[in-house]
């Protein structure tokens, strides 16, 4: 196994950009990370963020939280800074042994902001952030508003999942949409060079005139593990087309914000 230790957040290199809420990192984000991690250049980042709106609660006078029992007690800033400390802890050991076992490098971040945007904070162009669809600690609208930014003002990728599931079995194609413009045939072709590297079918989509729910039935009936699109598609022309495309295509969804220079390591 080749993995190496953890290293700076902010060292060189394209990376894989995960938020974890939970002691358990999410099946889609570790399964593409081991199929693409090698493929795109990427090592894997995780993030823990400590949210700062709860924060600014508990520093209200009388605020308070009540459990599932009707239990209520004060909420109180030094009790959540020592449970946040305690989650990042076992955030940070999932996350190592899940990166050691796929083999990657790998790095892990404690950030304090708004989960989602706080991540954004060390995305760079042509990195890959996973934004998790089925998360129902983050709302749509703040999915598609972090989407909007990682795409067009970062420029990275942006890898949307929905489900605690991997990419599906190694022979599954990655299928490509091609909406016949000049970014629908950059995607094309970068989609065939991470197919051909990672050892996948790639089957292509074309046209630009099928109906999103059409499209989403046609993808879902060709089996993928994992399906590229360019994020300013034709295919997505409303906001929210995209993260809707993705929930119901039931795989993983990589919308290339970038051009991608995948001409340096074929």
């Amino acid at each position: 196994m080749n993995t190496k230790p953890e290293k700076d957040t902010e060292a060189d290199g394209h990376k894989i950009l995960i938020e974890i809420d939970s002691g358990v990192p999410q099946a889609e984000a570790i399964s593409f990370a081991k199929r693409m991690g090698d493929p795109i250049g990427a090592k894997l980042v995780g993030c823990f963020v400590e949210n700062q709106a709860l924060m600014d609660l508990a520093e209200l006078p009388f605020a308070s939280e009540v459990s599932f029992s009707g239990i209520v007690k004060p909420l109180e800033t030094e009790r959540l800074a020592r449970e946040w400390d305690a989650q990042a802890g076992q955030a940070k050991a999932a996350f190592a042994a899940a990166a050691s076992e796929i083999g990657l490098e790998w790095s892990f971040d404690v950030k304090r902001g708004r989960p989602l945007f706080a991540m954004l904070e060390s995305a760079n162009q042509e990195d890959v952030l996973v934004m998790n669809t089925g998360n129902h600690l983050t709302s749509l609208n703040d999915i598609r508003r972090a989407l909007h930014t990682a795409t067009s003002d970062v420029h990275a990728d942006v890898l949307l999942t929905s489900a605690r599931r991997g990419m599906g079995a190694g022979d599954a194609p990655l299928v490509v949409l091609d909406d016949m413009t000049s970014q629908g045939e950059f995607c094309a072709h970068a989609a065939e060079v991470l197919a051909t590297r990672a050892g996948m079918a790639c089957l292509p989509v074309r046209g630009a005139d099928t109906n999103l729910a059409d499209l989403a039935e046609i993808v879902r009936q060709m089996g993928p593990s994992l399906v590229v699109a360019n994020a300013r598609s034709k295919f997505f022309e409303k906001d929210g087309d995209a993260t809707a495309f993705s929930m119901a295509v039931g795989c993983p969804v990589l919308l290339l914000g970038s051009e991608r220079d995948l001409q340096k390591t074929e």
